[in-house]
């Protein structure tokens, strides 16, 4: 089975800050095993006056009476005595922290938050497990308007989300159980404050950069892919693989490959009229999949539906008449997604009805087409008839009428198929969308 049949993933755009820094400003990144903690490094503290050691413990320590490690590093004869513009070295690990809490933005399917269904408005914090089902999607929001959002079968655990009182840095740690997660990250000065992804087989922490992580548990395979910036991925196999845009990896990768390039949308901005939702796609050479994803908003963190296959053919399920954006990735033999292409479109259910009379001309026999279709005096259409297997070869192909039927007399004996286009101007263009083929099966000629 293809590694895509079990991934659930999604494009990521993070402003993230650095644990640890590599040449040119990529980030260095570990499995969770080895991952760096930043409560392990130490802080610096300048006194000011009416400072001391029990007065700074009490305000910043977890335990007030860990002011005695301090004394002791800083070689600090009275406690209650610090000289000013002295420089303390203090362990970070003894600094108290507060959690942060997550908001739910967003919800569309099965999804649980801490094993209770979720709903907007809920919270989440340190230790909570975020599941969404099939055809699931949920979006979070951070104080600091941070957003992450779950693509459909995934699972990830909030491993860290808290603020160190001492410097109010904040350090987020996400742990991808399976499936995928995608971050925007709103930029912060402070660079001790640091968000990851990470999962059991790599971890990454980057910087202004547009990225994706995913794992397949059922694999054991993690992957990363960077569109904008550069990204540290560090696996447990491998060295530390510097990403620059454009490439990705995995946790079998020895070095980074080149993304595919986004995939071409046939047609994309056509008007969606049908009974469900249909794009294709053109071939792509060196895809093995697609995936695809309809959302309520630009930015994709209100996700509708999803879809991931082998070929270029897409089909959704109906959805209510507005504007939508959808975004579509080729899915290369590694697993890793390529560069997005994403459109915006209009949904507009016309369900076409279609019908025909018999009757008599004189001697011969008249067939009347008829189609009915909503508003349609600010339409045009246009009249297809063929037999049936030479579709491509009409009979009869009349463009822009403005009559909703059309008649055909003295038919020979056989079968038949039609159709009809409705052209319309939708934001100053044409949309134009054919019906589905009718049959028609004509017994005698007279």
């Amino acid at each position: 089975m293809k590694p895509w049949h079990r991934r659930a993933r999604a494009a990521a755009v993070a402003g993230l800050f650095l644990l640890t820094a590599i040449a040119d400003g990529v980030a260095v990144a570990r499995p969770d095993a080895a991952a760096p903690d930043i409560a392990r490094s130490d802080a610096r503290y300048v006194v000011r006056p009416g400072d001391n050691l029990f007065r700074l413990a009490a305000t910043y320590f977890i335990r007030t009476e860990d002011y005695r490690i301090v004394q002791r590093l800083n070689r600090v004869a009275d406690p209650l005595r610090l000289p000013i513009g002295m420089v303390l070295v203090i362990p970070r690990a003894l600094l108290r922290h507060e959690q942060v809490r997550g908001t739910v933005h967003s919800v569309r399917g099965a999804v649980r938050i801490g094993g209770t269904p979720a709903a907007p408005g809920m919270t989440v914090g340190e230790g909570t497990l975020i599941e969404t089902g099939q055809k699931s999607f949920v979006t979070l929001t951070l104080p600091d308007a941070t957003t992450i959002a779950l693509p459909s079968q995934s699972a990830v655990r909030v491993q860290r989300l808290r603020r160190v009182v001492f410097d109010s840095h904040v350090e987020r740690l996400f742990g991808i159980e399976r499936g995928g997660a995608s971050a925007t990250v709103t930029p912060m000065t402070d660079p001790l404050s640091d968000f990851r992804f990470s999962t059991p087989r790599a971890i990454t922490s980057v910087r202004g950069t547009k990225f994706r992580m995913g794992y397949d548990a059922d694999t054991g395979v993690a992957t990363s892919e960077v569109l904008e910036g550069k990204v540290g991925f560090d696996a447990d196999a491998h060295e530390t693989q510097a990403l620059p845009a454009g490439f990705g990896t995995t946790s079998e990768l020895s070095e980074p490959v080149a993304l595919l390039p986004a995939p071409e949308l046939l047609d994309p901005d056509a008007a969606q009229t049908g009974d469900g939702i249909h794009f294709t796609l053109k071939q792509q050479p060196g895809a093995d999949a697609y995936h695809v994803q309809i959302a309520a908003d630009a930015r994709f963190l209100e996700v509708l539906d999803e879809a991931t296959g082998p070929t270029p053919d897409v089909r959704f399920a109906s959805l209510p008449d507005g504007p939508y954006f959808v975004r579509a990735t080729a899915i290369d033999a590694n697993a890793l997604e390529g560069e997005p292409a994403v459109h915006s479109f209009q949904r507009r259910l016309e369900r076409m009805r279609m019908a025909i009379e018999m009757g008599w001309a004189g001697p011969y026999r008249q067939y009347l087409f008829h189609w009915d279709v909503r508003d349609a005096s600010r339409a045009r259409f246009r009249f297809q008839l063929a037999r049936t297997g030479k579709e491509d070869r009409p009979l009869v192909d009349l463009p822009d009428l403005a009559a909703t039927e059309q008649a055909a007399i003295d038919l020979p004996r056989g079968r038949y198929r039609w159709r009809v286009e409705t052209s319309r101007m939708v934001g100053g263009s044409v949309s134009t969308e054919w019906s589905p083929y009718a049959e028609l099966r004509v017994e005698e000629s007279r």
